[in-house]
């Protein structure tokens, strides 16, 4: 199967799907050319080939793909995690969980985290539905008994995992996100809340109750456990104390209780552990384990990932969006016994509108706001930079549009009881400018950098 002219061969399966920008039926012709043996179509084409025709191309190719890769759904425990925060932090904290019971593997933003928790190479959010059939029946055929998946908005409304059921799904915050793909808010929103549609009938759905987008949220058929800071929710961190390493809570959930220590900081990630903990608990594992799991879990790459302690507190968080970004520097103005440096940008291509939100709340929360690039794409970056500080005062931030300068800068304001945040890359080892994918690992430039401060003795990674 082959939803790329371009990569056809013969004989293959050529589907054409309806894209954003471009329509595959214009391509039809060119998989004849190229030796396809049949296409799925939604209207058919004037060329000699047999034409399978569907109602809505990228459903049908969905279920095609997992008959076509063996049908790997049916022999994994499929778990879906869907929210505009959070997802990847869900999804690593679950897979780290599960695979305390059996070999486990993830989905995602970070890549495909595999049985052995090595981390691939970040791609798609959610892949197209033919890649995503062949990556799960190849984390079958590894020996993976159950996998995470991080289900994007796009992919849910492109129907991108139709092909699949979910025996649990998750779902965390919401706040504004992809609007230069949706029409407005609502539209997000329902698309997330197409998950439930892929949820098979007595699976478990655990929902953040904090947030109130999700309030409604209760399916038919299965069992929905509700997870959040309060004694009303199902799951819930009594005691909680939040310190610079992580928190210490006791997790509670309907007739249990068990003590845990996170090694992941900022409250946030304790709302993360606890759906993590919901989705676990409702598949079946006892409290104890899931508690001793989430104490001895690992860093997640990029998401709140200290990259230095000495001489300056040094950490990167993929925060992209006002809500991400509002939580990234208001958990390290609680922890932080000095000044928060932060430097952002926003991504060129996607909803401006976000632009002067989170230029705001950078110069807001930050005590030294550097506004920098991020992946200006096609965009100038110094315009996007513009954008963000549209009608803020001009002594409240400063601009320094080269991303490597801008972390040369931070680091160099930085005292011992400071703490400097590279926001909005996490875990990309690339910048994207113009058509290009520009190598840039901000933990290599961090340990570059470092060694011309005084003080410094090495980078030291790990959790906060």
């Amino acid at each position: 199967m082959r939803s790329d002219s371009r990569l056809v061969g013969a004989g293959d399966l050529f589907c054409a799907i309806p894209g954003t920008r471009v329509d595959g039926h214009a391509f039809v012709e060119a998989a004849q050319r190229a030796g396809a043996g049949a296409a799925v179509v939604e209207r058919a084409a004037d060329v000699d080939l047999p034409q399978l025709s569907v109602r809505d191309a990228r459903a049908a190719v969905s279920h095609l793909a997992a008959l076509f890769a063996g049908d790997p759904g049916e022999a994994l425990r499929l778990i879906g995690i869907t929210g505009t925060n959070g997802k990847s932090t869900t999804a690593w904290l679950t897979r780290w969980i599960l695979h305390d019971v059996g070999p486990a593997a993830a989905l995602g933003t970070l890549g495909t985290v595999s049985i052995d928790g090595e981390v691939g190479a970040p791609g798609l959010t959610t892949p197209d539905p033919i890649d995503l059939a062949l990556e799960l029946a190849a984390l079958r055929a590894e020996g993976a008994e159950a996998a995470v998946l991080e289900v994007s908005s796009h992919a849910l409304d492109q129907r991108r995992a139709d092909g699949f059921s979910f025996d649990a799904v998750g779902f965390t915050s919401f706040s504004r996100e992809h609007l230069e793909y949706h029409p407005d808010l609502e539209a997000y929103r329902e698309a997330k809340l197409r998950l439930l549609d892929l949820l098979a009938p007595g699976g478990v759905c655990a929902v953040n109750d904090d947030e109130p987008a999700w309030k409604a949220v209760a399916p038919e058929n299965a069992t929905t456990l509700r997870y959040g800071f309060e004694p009303t929710a199902d799951l819930w961190p009594d005691r909680l104390v939040l310190h610079a390493g992580g928190a210490r809570f006791r997790l509670r959930a309907p007739g249990e209780a068990a003590d845990v220590s996170l090694p992941l900081p900022a409250d946030f990630n304790v709302r993360n552990a606890l759906a993590a903990a919901a989705i676990a608990w409702g598949l079946g594992m006892p409290l104890e384990r899931i508690a001793a799991r989430l104490s001895a879990a690992p860093a997640v790459p990029g998401r709140m990932e200290v990259l230095s302690r000495e001489p300056v507190l040094v950490i990167r968080d993929f925060a992209h969006n006002p809500d991400s970004c509002e939580r990234a520097l208001s958990s390290l103005r609680a922890i932080v016994p000095g000044r928060v440096i932060a430097l952002l940008g926003c991504g060129g291509d996607r909803d401006p509108g976000k632009r002067p939100q989170m230029g705001s709340i950078l110069a807001r929360l930050a005590d030294v706001a550097i506004v920098t690039s991020d992946n200006p794409r096609s965009e100038d970056p110094s315009e996007i930079c513009r954008q963000m500080v549209v009608g803020l005062p001009p002594d409240s931030y400063e601009i320094v549009v080269d991303r490597r300068a801008a972390i040369a800068r931070g680091l160099a304001e930085a005292g011992p009881a400071d703490a400097v945040a590279l926001l909005g890359k996490g875990h990309e080892t690339y910048q994207v400018i113009g058509g290009k994918r520009l190598p840039f690992d901000e933990r290599r430039i961090v340990e570059d950098l470092l060694p011309a401060l005084p003080g410094t003795t090495g980078l030291r990674g790990g959790t906060a």
